[in-house]
């Protein structure tokens, strides 16, 4: 069974995660629980916000040329495995199974 890397592209934020400061998006708080869930599951996880790792961005190719055309209004991209999966908001835990699921079959 081949390794699973989930991506997260994300717009400029407080912090890596989203969660801090004193008005925490309950949308970010459930997703980055998400993540946390995958991890412990096997799955890799990787975070690039602009603010943060803007080097990621210019790296893949896709997303780079999604900024470039749109700017921001794309962000989050979410990929697994290099395939994009969903854009302009998170996915949930569901879907990113769903998706991580579909390799797993495929392989």
């Amino acid at each position: 069974m081949s390794k699973i890397k989930v991506e997260v592209y994300e717009p400029p934020m407080c912090c890596s995660t989203g969660v801090c400061g004193p008005d925490v998006d309950d949308e970010l708080v459930q997703f980055n629980d998400a993540l946390k869930q995958l991890e412990k599951e096997g799955v890799e996880v990787e975070r690039n916000s602009m603010n943060h790792n803007p080097f990621a961005f210019q790296q893949n190719q896709s997303i780079l040329d999604a900024v470039n055309n749109k700017g921001t209004d794309d962000l989050p991209i979410t990929t697994v495995n290099g395939k994009i999966i969903e854009m302009r908001e998170y996915p949930t835990l569901e879907k990113l199974r769903a998706e991580i699921n579909k390799i797993r079959e495929e392989e």
